[in-house]
């Protein structure tokens, strides 16, 4: 990854075509991946696009995590992996169903199952 890419806030979403992680800057997929590792970490849901969803019965780009890429995360003791899905949750929420909105850091991981954990390094 380049220096400048690192320097801007990334958008990354699940890729269904593709099974892996979209890297989207400045409105352009600049890579595909299957892990990246973000900081200052935004879980956005557009819900004009997640009753689109509901409506058409029918997956599209609305819900995904931006931050700026990190090459490390740094040693933590607190994580929990986060999901959403369109047609029980609003936002993206923890494994007790309690929204999670932002987090210091995330790893997204789509080598063996698709995975994202939120991590607060505290």
């Amino acid at each position: 990854m380049r220096n400048k890419t690192m320097e801007k806030r990334v958008y990354v979403y699940f890729n269904l075509h593709k099974k892996v992680w979209s890297i989207r800057q400045n409105g352009i997929v600049i890579e595909h991946t299957n892990e990246i590792k973000l900081r200052d970490c935004k879980f956005l849901v557009s819900q004009k696009g997640r009753q689109r969803v509901i409506k058409e019965q029918r997956k599209n780009v609305h819900a995904g995590v931006s931050g700026y890429i990190v090459p490390n995360i740094p040693d933590f003791k607190l994580s929990t992996n986060v999901h959403y899905n369109p047609y029980k949750y609003e936002t993206f929420v923890d494994k007790n169903n309690k929204p999670i909105l932002t987090s210091d850091y995330c790893i997204l991981n789509c080598n063996n199952t698709r995975t994202v954990t939120a991590i607060n390094p505290n």
